[in-house]
Formats: structure tokens, sequence, C-alpha cells
């Protein structure tokens, strides 16, 4: 009899030992259920600002706009938005991955307080709906240490957290410097917004150009002063033209002394490239050419420029880095564009293609 109940005891204790071990892998990524780890954000179409800063006192804030797809940053820029989304989809999908072990605990609180990032999210109003305290990664590489901070109050521990569907750590989303939230973009003309385009070769005399979209659908390939020029090629310059819709620089540091910059600001330009968007509003840059190495190359020859990256400046005189894999397309001259021509008479009501 007691033999009987040692055995019912001992299938009683495996049935509940198993129903934890299903329990807990049932419901994996789900200690957000607990008070004080719901990190997530349930619909981040609400979310209207977002305010980062890091412990030596540098920090952003982006702003959903009224109008337009590009956030605003810290009121001046406009904001990456490749950047912005992986924030709000880091927010949709952030769940608890698991608690951190006791014993490591007061070493990845100091490491929050010491090295972390505070992530403010509001969905309206002065105050946020969750304040994200984001630390290092943990030693797998898998997960983040975070604490959770709601209106109600702190949490009293951190935990590691994770993006479900992604497998590395979340800290280097959470970036405070203004230059690598900045927008890149210099043409952004979506759909048929784009109306014209001038290319100025500087170097040479007779290869500027201009590119003007007719409202009747045609495409007309000109002079600086508007005369007409004939084409034969017509998939050719339609193509160049749409290259101009969308262009980004590389990088806002130009990696130059301030004096080298200002410089730069002054000299003449070796090429001016500009694009009209169907409001009338104009956005140009001066692309001046890079020094090369000074090393030869595989063909034991002197390069004059750098192969890879030209300077540019922009409207507001800042100087940037510009990729040649982007621009060396922009900058074709005209007799490029105008091989095997027709007469201006034929050319001058081409088909524009559907942008």
């Amino acid at each position: 009899m007691h033999s009987n109940l040692r055995i019912l005891y001992i299938l009683v204790a495996l049935t509940l030992v198993t129903a934890g071990v299903w329990w807990l892998q049932g419901n994996q990524g789900r200690l957000d259920r607990i008070e004080g780890t719901e990190f997530g954000i349930v619909d981040t179409s609400k979310v209207d600002k977002i305010f980062i800063a890091d412990m030596d006192g540098v920090e952003v804030t982006l702003t959903r706009p009224e109008r337009g797809r590009l956030w605003d940053l810290n009121g001046k820029y406009k904001a990456r938005e490749d950047a912005v989304t992986l924030l709000l989809k880091t927010f949709r999908r952030a769940a608890v991955q698991g608690p951190v072990a006791e014993a490591a605990e007061e070493n990845v609180v100091r490491l929050i307080a010491a090295r972390g990032k505070k992530v403010e999210i509001y969905q309206g109003g002065d105050q946020p709906v969750k304040t994200w305290y984001v630390g290092t990664a943990t030693p797998s590489h898998t997960g983040t240490y975070m604490v959770l901070e709601t209106p109600e109050g702190r949490g009293a521990e951190p935990y590691v957290v994770h993006m479900e569907g992604f497998t590395g750590y979340l800290s280097t989303r959470f970036f405070t410097s203004e230059r690598e939230w900045r927008y890149t973009g210099i043409f952004d003309h979506p759909k048929r917004t784009l109306r014209k385009v001038e290319v100025r070769i500087l170097e040479e005399d007779g290869k500027s150009y201009a590119l003007t979209a007719q409202d009747e659908g045609g495409l007309v390939l000109s002079d600086l002063q508007g005369n007409p020029l004939p084409y034969r090629d017509t998939t050719g310059v339609q193509d160049h033209f749409l290259r101009f819709k969308k262009v980004h620089l590389e990088t806002f540091r130009s990696r130059l002394d301030p004096q080298v910059e200002d410089s730069l600001r002054t000299a003449s330009a070796a090429f001016e490239l500009s694009a009209v968007g169907k409001n009338g509003k104009r956005a140009n840059i001066d692309v001046h050419w890079k020094p090369g190495s000074g090393q030869p190359n595989e063909l034991g020859t002197l390069e004059e420029h750098d192969m890879e990256q030209l300077y540019g400046v922009t409207d507001d005189g800042e100087v940037v880095l510009l990729q040649r894999f982007v621009f060396d397309p922009l900058i074709r001259p005209l007799s490029e564009l105008q091989k095997n021509p027709i007469p201006p008479v034929a050319s001058a009501g081409l088909p524009m293609p559907t942008n």
C-alpha cells in the first residue's frame, strides 16, 4: 500500500515538473506579463516623440511631423527614415528574454547607470508612456540589459530584452549623434514631382545641360540657356533623368580640418548639380574632387582623384562626403547624352517614363 502511494506521489511530481517545463517553453518571451517588464509598445502609430540621451549629456529628440514621412530632428533637421522605422519596429517587437542572474544584477545596474541610454517614448502629452534604460549587450550578444520605467514607477530589476525574430543586441539602435541621425537625402522627389535637373560641368566648356519634364509628358534636353538640343537614346536619357529623383550623400562628417572646409566653400567646384521639384523648390550640391591617396594603383600609376569618394558643399554651406558610386553616373557630359542625335524638332515630344 505504502509502495503504491510512493509511486503515485512520484508520478504526480513528474507530471507537475513536465507541466512546468511545458509552460515555460510555451511562454518563453512572455515574462513581459509581469509588472515592470512590459517593454513593448502595442501601437507604434501613436508614438509621436522619442527622446534619447546618453550619460555624457548628449541627446536627440525625434518628433513625428503633422505632414510628410520624415520625422523632425531636434527641431532643426529631418531624421533618417530608416533609423526611425527601426526604432518603431524595436518598440513594437521588444520582449523580455529572461531575468538577469542574481549574481550579475548589481554589476548590470551599475553598467546601465554608467554607460546606458535613456529612451523616452511619448504617445501624446507631456509625459512618456514608457522609458527604457538601455544598457550593454549580454555576453552572448543575443540580448540587451534594460530597465523599464512607466508612469506608475520604475522597475526594481533589470531584464534581458530582445526583439522577436531578430538575433543580436539592440543598444546600437539608440545613438545620440545628431550627425548620424540626420537625413542624408540631397534630392528627394517621389512619384512624378521631379521637374528639372541641371548638370554643370565647370572643368570643360560645352558639356553642361538641363533636362526638363514637360506637362504633356515630354522630356526636353537643352543647354543652360534653354535652347533645345537633339538626342536619340530616349531610354538612356530618361533613365539618367530619373537618377536624380532620390540622391543621398554618404555622411555629414567630412573628416577635414575646419580651415580646409572653409577653403572648399570658396573654391571653384568641378561640378554643380541641381534638381527642381514640382513646387519650384531647387536643391543644389557643389561637387569637388577628393585628392587621391598618392599611392600607385594596381597598374602602377598614381590616381589624381580618390576612386571612392568626392567632397560636396550643400546649399547650407556644409562640407560633406559623397560616394562616387552614386555621383559618377550623375555627372555624365552632354556628349554622352547626344550620341547619334536626331533633329531637335523630332526630339521635343519624347514621352516621359512612368515614375
